[in-house]
């Protein structure tokens, strides 16, 4: 997770350095552009340059996603990397957890089903006609992610 800084002053803004994330508290962070001179409020994140990723946010939004990557998914930082590529913000990131559940299409159909009564899994099937489609109904409600790696359910989400 190496963030891209920049600094702003007087309409203008210039690269200030690169810096790993996951090796530095905040506080250390903020001390050291203390000490550099650079106050708060004029430094800011451009992307991070190992995921390939352009997105501006504060410093605090990339610790509450270091916090994600940490607390949530075990330090795995591949789910908050494919949702901010899909463009997502950081609090829609931070305030849902999805679970690794298969590769498998109809084991991740299954267990989505799992607790639905007959009735519905045939009145579902006949509105969505195809296993594409009802599969792709759950990716555009946001409960299933179609990644590389396999599917990922939503699992919570708050906010």
């Amino acid at each position: 997770m190496i963030a891209i800084i920049r600094t702003r002053e007087g309409g203008r803004s210039k690269a200030l350095c690169e810096l790993d994330i996951m090796k530095f508290t905040k506080s250390q962070v903020r001390n050291r552009m203390e000490e550099r001179g650079v106050n708060d409020d004029t430094f800011f994140i451009v992307g991070f340059s190992d995921w390939g990723i352009d997105r501006i946010m504060s410093l605090n939004e990339c610790y509450l996603l270091k916090k994600c990557i940490n607390e949530l998914y075990d330090g795995d930082d591949y789910v908050v990397r494919f949702l901010l590529l899909k463009g997502h913000s950081v609090f829609k990131i931070v305030s849902q957890y999805y679970q690794y559940i298969s590769k498998d299409e109809i084991e991740v159909m299954r267990y989505l089903l799992k607790t639905a009564d007959f009735d519905s899994v045939i009145e579902f099937w006949f509105k969505t006609k195809t296993w594409l489609n009802a599969v792709e109904v759950y990716i555009e409600n946001g409960v299933l992610l179609n990644t590389e790696k396999g599917f990922y359910v939503r699992k919570l989400e708050g906010g």
